[in-house]
């Protein structure tokens, strides 16, 4: 199984690229757990989730093919 991860803003930034391929992950969970291990910075923020462009709030199953984006948190104006 395969997703595609965009990362957005400074997540972009700290990880040197906009777009990762991931295999074998299962939720948003072990997806952050992955993206915390493979890109230490990660964890001095909090962001969010997006499946299929729908913002999500909760651990959620993917599935093949799913695409996700990681965002940093963000304000309107």
């Amino acid at each position: 199984m395969e997703i595609k991860v965009f990362l957005f803003g400074i997540l972009a930034e700290e990880a040197g690229k906009g777009e990762i391929k991931a295999e074998d992950i299962a939720d948003l969970n072990t997806l952050k757990d992955y993206l915390e291990a493979t890109y230490p910075a990660f964890r001095d923020y909090n962001f969010l989730f997006s499946v299929n462009r729908t913002l999500v709030h909760e651990n959620r199953k993917l599935n093949d093919g799913d695409e996700v984006g990681v965002m940093p948190p963000f304000a309107g104006g």
